[in-house]
């Protein structure tokens, strides 16, 4: 369920909700024309964020956009274990640090991503020598891992993705046990208790931190049935798990919003918190697709309405407590790149930052639902 407002505001994430620090009002004396989109959010009670680099921050004018224009921060790697540790207890926070320290000082919530995943895993964890690990190794090291890394911005995060894409239904490329769970290294060696055990972990490294489960399809109603038992079975052993991820890489047939509604209704029958963590609207007909060749006023139009439609069910509902794109334009998005390059154009600003149609529909639920 979404939280009440007297519990929001309790929250840290209700600092996102908060005034303009100098430099956000410096770029909206810079930016008159385009007002601030998390501002907008803001006043219609969804803290609305994005995942930034440390090279975006150090960029005067990418700061400033993203400081004027967003409210809530993720790392968009550079808190990921294979760029945070590239050796058993060695650590290179001075990226994470930087989108911390740069949170911290425009009142931004920032939220941790991610402890636990199968890609971009620290690698040396999997690897005793040459052989594999063993599992009480590995689960000492998982352990260690998150200690460390959640105690080093304990106070800084207000909320985790502790466990990132461990379910997968429905493609046949990745395999899974009976339960849904990935085979992944984690799987293997340790079995499915790894889950169990890495949200332990997180919550005596911060028990103040909020604890999620992040994922991606969870409109898939397989998958989101398996989360929601995941859910109530980490509750049923006593284990702390606060909110569920749905990271919303969406293109322009999928998915339906008949089953993000349905998928969001599951999970808020757990009572947990729910964020959309990773939104994006691709331009081709699906996610991995790579068949748009240009970008075109028509293809820009149906964007607009597709993050319209998203974005004023979950404003509606209030089961979801706030949002993040992936990326702070279309320069900066994953999906130029992913699964090759191609022509795309996913986010609601152009290349030169300048807003695109996404942007003025997003502008439009906002003002619908302000308080």
């Amino acid at each position: 369920m979404s939280l009440s407002r007297r519990q929001f505001a309790a929250t840290p994430l209700a600092l996102g909700l908060g005034g303009l620090s100098p430099l956000m009002s410096a770029a909206l004396a810079q930016d008159g024309a385009a007002p601030s989109l998390g501002g907008a959010f803001a006043a219609a009670r969804m803290p609305f964020g994005a995942a930034v680099t440390p090279m975006q921050l150090a960029d005067p004018k990418l700061a400033a956009h993203i400081a004027h224009h967003f409210r809530i921060l993720v790392a968009e790697n550079a808190m990921k274990p294979m760029h945070i540790s590239p050796r058993e207890g060695e650590y290179t926070f001075a990226g994470g640090d930087a989108i911390a320290d740069f949170a911290a000082k425009h009142r931004m919530p920032l939220r941790g991503h991610t402890l636990v995943w199968h890609q971009q895993a620290a690698r040396w964890m999997f690897k005793d020598g040459e052989a594999d690990v063993s599992r009480a190794k590995l689960i000492a090291r998982m352990e260690r891992y998150i200690a460390d890394v959640v105690g080093h911005f304990k106070g800084r995060v207000f909320a985790w993705d502790v466990v990132n894409e461990a379910i997968v239904y429905d493609e046949p490329e990745h395999a899974a046990d009976a339960n849904g769970f990935r085979l992944s290294p984690w799987r293997t060696i340790i079995g499915p208790e790894f889950i169990e055990i890495a949200f332990r972990a997180a919550a005596k490294a911060d028990p103040d931190a909020l604890l999620f489960y992040n994922d991606y399809e969870t409109q898939n109603p397989k998958k989101a049935a398996a989360i929601v038992q995941l859910v109530k079975d980490l509750k049923a052993r006593g284990v702390k798990i606060d909110g569920v991820g749905h990271q919303m890489h969406c293109a322009r047939i999928q998915p339906s919003l008949a089953d993000v509604e349905a998928a969001i209704d599951a999970v808020a029958s757990t009572g947990v918190i729910q964020h959309v963590t990773e939104l994006d609207f691709a331009i081709n007909d699906r996610v991995q697709g790579t068949a748009v060749t240009a970008v075109t006023p028509e293809l820009l139009a149906d964007q607009a309405e597709r993050y319209r439609s998203l974005m004023d069910l979950l404003l509606r509902k209030r089961m979801v407590s706030a949002t993040l794109v992936w990326g702070i334009s279309d320069a900066h998005s994953w999906l130029n790149g992913w699964p090759k390059p191609r022509v795309e154009a996913p986010l609601m600003f152009d290349r030169q930052l300048a807003p695109k149609p996404a942007y003025h529909a997003l502008m439009d639920v906002a003002r619908k639902y302000s308080a």
